[in-house]
């Protein structure tokens, strides 16, 4: 059945599914850039199972099987906490929505202590932080997850 194996043409969904895998070797730092890019271009080229296989005998594990791309365990247990609990997890998947919180609250404070000590609340200046950082958080919540 090896033989077999060996001997089936791929399908493009098999070249991708490779292709994933190479990606976490190469996060794993397992590959560096140029092997990336050479066994990216053999998977592209590979007809064969046979052929396919051949890219990962030297990587721990080998060929994905049924589709499974193995990723580091610390990235998949980094990861593990954001998209699971309260529902929260795209708070800490927007950096900026953290700084709007945190820079807009120190500025707003700022402001608020002068303006009570000068008897003045008129010019709120951090008005201008907020919304910088407002526009990124927009931009961040947009496009949230396609830039991975």
């Amino acid at each position: 059945m090896t033989d077999d194996h060996g001997r089936l043409r791929i399908s493009n969904a098999d070249r991708d599914k490779a292709i994933e895998q190479l990606q976490a070797a190469l996060d794993e730092g397992r590959i560096d850039l140029a092997e990336f890019d050479d066994r990216t271009r053999s998977a592209y080229e590979a007809k064969t199972n046979a052929e396919l296989d051949l890219i990962f005998d030297d990587l721990p594990g080998g060929r994905p099987k049924k589709g499974e791309v193995v990723q580091a365990e610390a990235e998949e247990e980094s990861c593990e906490p954001a998209r699971s609990g309260h529902g929260w997890g795209w708070v800490h998947e927007t950096p900026a929505l953290r700084a709007l919180v945190l820079v807009g609250g120190i500025c707003t404070l700022i402001w608020l202590a002068g303006s009570v000590s000068s008897g003045d609340f008129g010019n709120f200046w951090p008005i201008w932080p907020i919304m910088g950082l407002s526009i990124a958080t927009f931009v961040q919540l947009v496009n949230r997850g396609r830039w991975r």
